[in-house]
């Protein structure tokens, strides 16, 4: 016997709530990923690429003051490149994966809530996912606010819709 209908219901809007919330979230860490290893690859590249610059000026005769150059930004690209600039890219990564596991999860329940049988149990589900929910918000590193609205955009835009879902919404 399943759960009755209005017993249920505001399970079912946490679970919904829930998927939204880390649906929004995921991406939002996602193009924040991104960012973050293009930055990551700026930072050692550019310095790199002006330090190469202002030695071959050198070595060509140019001012000795292009050697002084090359060398402040050789030592910029070395001192990223041992840093490791993109650990900040895979923070957002793992903060990623895990809100799109949970987006899954609750979606999965949100699927199977019909063959639930007490409300005690669905209660349990809610809680339980709220909790991993709070978990990786409360470790992640906040995301910049263009990363969620480009999220937003591309949510928008039907990134997280599945090609058998248009098909079930004709």
């Amino acid at each position: 016997m399943a759960v009755a209908s209005n017993e249920a219901a505001p399970y079912l809007r946490q679970l919904a709530k829930l998927n939204e919330d880390a649906s929004y979230s995921a991406q939002a860490y996602f193009e924040s990923a991104k960012n973050a290893e293009i930055w990551a690859r700026a930072i050692i590249f550019i310095p790199a690429v002006l330090g190469a610059v202002a030695s071959l000026i050198v070595a060509l005769g140019g001012a000795k003051e292009f050697g002084a150059a090359g060398a402040v930004a050789g030592a910029v690209a070395a001192t990223a490149s041992f840093l490791g600039t993109d650990r900040r890219a895979f923070s957002f990564k793992d903060s990623a994966r895990q809100f799109t596991r949970l987006r899954h999860r609750a979606s999965l329940e949100l699927d199977l809530s019909e063959r639930v049988e007490s409300v005690s149990s669905l209660d349990t589900v809610v809680r339980s996912l709220r909790k991993e929910y709070e978990d990786v918000v409360s470790v992640g590193e906040p995301v910049p606010g263009r990363a969620f609205r480009k999220a937003q955009k591309r949510i928008d835009q039907g990134v997280l819709r599945y090609s058998d879902d248009e098909q079930n919404s004709r």
